[in-house]
């Protein structure tokens, strides 16, 4: 029917063209028609309820019908399919002058897409078509009536103005979205226009093309040179999104845009990271537990370092990196495909060879045939152990902070050292002197105690012998300043006793 009105509008120019002096019709140039916004009846207030309509104003006085009850709704392309977020009542209106075949409800529950979500777009010029089909050829890369575009296409198209027969062609473009785990909008924008002055209305359509080829004409585009904005169904073709147009009215493709409002989250953080602090001389042991969320790989620092890119099931680690004597601070990382966790972080270090004692105290002639060692304990130490001149005498645990020299010579000083161990290692060496000395009664110095010393001290005490310095030390056993009786008992005592 449309075919045969257009042939008879055609014999009818044609007539009209015959008629007058001959001359060719002037070219077609179209300028460009801002589009009016989906969102535009949004702006009356804030509504918690919103509808999300497709109008299919084919022709002017459908267009007229809508337009004159609604005019904020920002119908500026003239006949053409629209889609718009009303409320209830806007759609009453609608209803009161259009019959059910002329408008659809897309969603009875609409809602914006959140700012918080993801947004991609990928803008392709009229050109840049994934395919094309015609059966007449009727494809042409060009702009024609289109002011100011650039890189067109143009489909259904036929350079004789006088031919009255219709040609068909089609062109899709492909769209590769980035990974997203939901989809919360899709919406295509068609710019284009119609080069061709005969048909009154649209016959170019656009739908979204699916995994067999095939597409369904979902929307109609409008005559003028405009933006053509729908929000579409997640119909895919393998793994791209395919919005295909066809049209038999000489219809020149500007560019098409494709908007992708997604989410994308990255996954939650590990839990539970622990670090060995000092448990193992060679490395760090790490352990971990996973997140809850699925992931596709982990990233280990080692102070903010990249260590190891883990498998996604990995929960140990061991850093055999680790320098010793230092605290390194260790953060883990789960990935997916939308990136990368929060890090989460804990010190560890390895176990290192104990430090020296910060003093040793060897006793200096403070005890008779035995010299004293002593010293402050110190961190991660299995043992020590004790030299006397650079020759190793004892070992003692831990737990022990001191050693007698029972086997010293009186008189003699040594240096005695202390070092600390454990399985890491040694610390250096600290080291202190000390001597013992001789017990006292042996009074000639003659290396014996008897009763030959006891004659001397007597002399000593009845003041008929004067000591030297060292025989009055030797004499006064008890230490009081006094070489008498008490000396000679306790002098007397000892031999006897032995």
């Amino acid at each position: 029917m449309r075919r045969m009105i257009k042939i008879s509008c055609l014999f009818l120019g044609i007539s009209i063209l015959l008629g007058q002096n001959g001359d060719p019709p002037k070219p077609i140039i179209k300028e460009f028609t801002p589009a009016g916004r989906i969102e535009a009846l949004m702006d009356e207030n804030h509504s918690d309820k919103w509808l999300l309509i497709q109008l299919d104003l084919k022709n002017d006085s459908l267009f007229n019908l809508v337009n004159d009850i609604l005019p904020a709704m920002e119908l500026y392309s003239g006949p053409a399919s629209y889609h718009r977020i009303m409320e209830f009542r806007h759609l009453e209106q609608i209803q009161s002058v259009l019959t059910a075949e002329f408008y659809s409800i897309l969603n009875e529950n609409y809602k914006l897409p959140s700012s918080s979500r993801e947004f991609w777009v990928d803008f392709k010029t009229g050109s840049e078509t994934q395919g094309t089909w015609s059966d007449d050829d009727a494809i042409e890369y060009t702009c024609a009536c289109l002011s100011g575009a650039s890189d067109c296409v143009k489909l259904g198209w036929d350079d004789s103005w006088w031919n009255p027969l219709d040609y068909w062609g089609e062109a899709w473009y492909g769209y590769q979205p980035p990974y997203y785990q939901s989809i919360e909008e899709i919406r295509v924008i068609v710019r284009g226009g119609q080069c061709d002055d005969l048909p009154l209305w649209s016959e170019t359509y656009m739908g979204m093309m699916d995994d067999n080829g095939n597409w369904s004409h979902d929307y109609e585009l409008s005559i003028n040179y405009t933006d053509n904005e729908y929000v579409v169904g997640s119909i895919w073709s393998g793994t791209m999104l395919m919005p295909r147009m066809g049209s038999e009215d000489n219809y020149c493709i500007d560019h098409v845009k494709l908007e992708f409002y997604y989410t994308c989250d990255e996954p939650e953080s590990s839990t539970n990271l622990l670090a060995s602090d000092g448990e193992d001389c060679y490395t760090v042991n790490l352990a971990w537990n996973l997140p809850t969320s699925t992931i596709t790989g982990q990233t280990l620092y080692r102070d903010d370092t990249v260590i190891a890119q883990l498998d996604a099931d990995e929960t140990e680690y061991e850093d055999w990196g680790a320098q010793s004597g230092t605290e390194h601070i260790y953060c883990i990382e789960s990935q997916n495909e939308c990136g990368s966790s929060a890090m989460v972080c804990n010190p560890g270090s390895v176990k290192t060879a104990p430090d020296s004692p910060s003093y040793v105290s060897a006793s200096d002639g403070e005890y008779v045939n035995e010299v004293q060692i002593s010293w402050p304990g110190v961190d991660v130490v299995d043992d020590y152990k004790i030299y006397r001149d650079s020759t190793w005498m004892g070992i003692v645990s831990a737990d022990q902070l001191e050693y007698t020299d029972i086997i010293a010579e009186s008189d003699v000083v040594y240096e005695y050292c202390i070092e600390a161990v454990n399985d890491c290692g040694d610390s250096p060496w600290k080291c202190d002197t000390g001597y013992t000395i001789s017990p006292g009664g042996d009074v000639n110095a003659d290396g014996s105690i008897d009763v030959l010393d006891i004659v001397v001290m007597v002399n000593i005490v009845i003041e008929t012998y004067e000591p030297t310095d060292d025989e009055f030390s030797a004499a006064d056993i008890n230490s009081d300043g006094w070489v008498d009786v008490l000396d000679i008992v306790t002098l007397v005592n000892e031999i006897l006793g032995d």
